[in-house]
């Protein structure tokens, strides 16, 4: 085994003082010698306290890290070992990430990945990533996971750790903010000789997550030849791709062009810009003789449509926005008939009525005394996620403010997310969002002094045992 640390300059912020930020992906492979699982760990220099090292004048961390692999809660794989970071002149503003990469063999399965990740000079506690693992390769046509890469070069010492070649530098995390331009990826295809004539098309495309409509212009087909083994590295400039949510998809289809296999993996993007319609588009959108057309008060029209922000991407909610700025009934209803319609293109109606009866509900159960259930932070949570598996209320801890826990076993393409609601304001009884572990989502590295009431010494034992065992 061998710890494969990869330098990169990154979109990091000076961010000292915090919590230890790290970052977990996975992505599995097959060999001749068997399948395989590579975990990528991401840090950030400025959350890991520093200290200097005497003879060498310089500034050094070190990383506690144990990973742990069970299959029905028994521990078939451990391994625990220290990570020591770069080296640094300064400790501090050091805007850099760092890699570790693991390689470990496995057998078709399903598993549960657990690391826990905690800084060696901080006594702050550990952080921990669990996901699920399944890893399925026979004797026929398969492809690999998807593996982000934010930087590749030729390898002309092979190594244990590179691919068909190429170093490949992981990109750990699923979201791409505005100052990375270009969407790399790794994949592999297995068997591709078994299929009829031993020729194949080869299509990845970017489709929105939402929906699963392939985007017109990130598209990529090659016509290819069957073996027994193949690589691809390929990339997407995503300079135009709007904020969202979407799917990366690698699919193989025969020469009759019918889908053999695919894979997807979920991403976000944020951009600068709106890539949703014109008014002009929104005109075209036929409304008559359906459900929109009867809401006909400008009042309940613009309600329903903010009803709408916790489900929208973040250009519809500027575009509806913006509809109702126009005061003009006719494109509201075209525009929030067109929101349903892209949802469930069947059965538009019925899609709205059932998602106006959880708003109903959450604006009972979560309103307060400023503002209706939908616009807090429980009900933008509940309308967006769904309810959770678990909800741990706690009224009167003598040592924390009031504060719930909400688990969710899976979340779309994500496991064992949680988030943290706390009510520092008896007169409002606002539960405020202060820590989430789920992507996109307040992730406070101070969150859980937001919690703590008088900062009293003795806070942390009952907090501490329901968020790490929810109930």
């Amino acid at each position: 085994m061998r710890h494969l640390i990869i330098f990169i300059l990154f979109f990091s912020a000076t961010l000292s003082a915090q919590n230890l930020q790290s970052y977990l992906n996975t992505a599995s492979f097959n060999s001749e010698d068997g399948a395989f699982l590579e975990t990528y760990l991401a840090f950030d220099a400025n959350t890991l306290i520093l200290l200097e090292e005497e003879e060498e004048n310089n500034y050094l961390g070190k990383i506690d890290i144990l990973l742990q692999l069970t299959v029905n809660d028994e521990m078939i794989y451990t391994d625990h070992y220290i990570l020591s970071s770069p080296r640094f002149e300064s400790p501090e503003e050091n805007n850099l990430f760092f890699f570790d990469q693991q390689r470990i063999p496995l057998k078709n399965g399903e598993y549960n990945l657990k690391a826990t990740i905690s800084d060696v000079n901080s006594d702050r506690n550990p952080a921990e990533h669990i996901t699920d693992i399944n890893i399925d390769y026979k004797n026929e046509m398969s492809i690999s996971d998807i593996q982000l890469v934010s930087a590749y070069n030729k390898q002309v010492d092979k190594d244990e750790m590179s691919k068909s070649g190429f170093s490949l530098t992981p990109f750990v995390s699923n979201y791409y903010p505005q100052n990375i331009n270009v969407l790399s990826y790794y994949f592999e295809v297995y068997n591709s000789q078994e299929i009829s004539e031993s020729k194949y098309l080869l299509n990845t495309y970017i489709e929105t997550y939402q929906t699963n409509i392939p985007l017109f212009d990130f598209n990529k087909i090659k016509r290819k030849e069957g073996k027994s083994f193949s690589s691809n590295l390929l990339s997407f400039d995503i300079s135009e791709l709007p904020t969202g949510n979407y799917n990366l998809v690698c699919e193989l289809k025969d020469i009759k062009n019918e889908s053999i296999t695919i894979k997807k993996l979920f991403f976000q993007r944020s951009n600068s810009f709106s890539g949703l319609k014109n008014n002009e588009d929104i005109k075209a959108v036929k409304v008559a003789g359906t459900f929109a057309e009867l809401i006909n008060d400008k009042e309940t029209i613009k309600l329903y449509i903010d009803y709408l922000y916790p489900i929208s991407t973040p250009d519809e909610n500027t575009f509806a926005q913006n509809q109702m700025k126009y005061d003009d009934i006719e494109l509201m209803q075209k525009f929030f008939y067109n929101f349903w319609k892209n949802r469930n293109a069947n059965s538009p109606e019925l899609a709205w009525n059932e998602y106006h009866q959880k708003v109903k509900g959450v604006n009972s159960e979560f309103k307060n005394f400023r503002i209706k259930g939908y616009l807090t932070d429980r009900g933008r949570v509940y309308l967006q996620y769904g309810p959770p598996n678990s909800r741990n209320k706690v009224d009167n801890a003598a040592a924390t403010y009031p504060y719930e826990i909400w688990h969710y076993y899976k979340l779309k393409h994500q496991t064992n997310k949680k988030f943290v609601f706390v009510n520092s304001d008896f007169a409002t009884n606002e539960y405020r969002l202060e820590y989430s572990n789920v992507y996109g989502e307040v992730s406070n590295a101070e969150w859980r002094d937001k919690i703590e009431q008088d900062r009293s010494p003795t806070f942390g034992d009952d907090f501490n045992n329901n968020y790490i065992n929810p109930r």
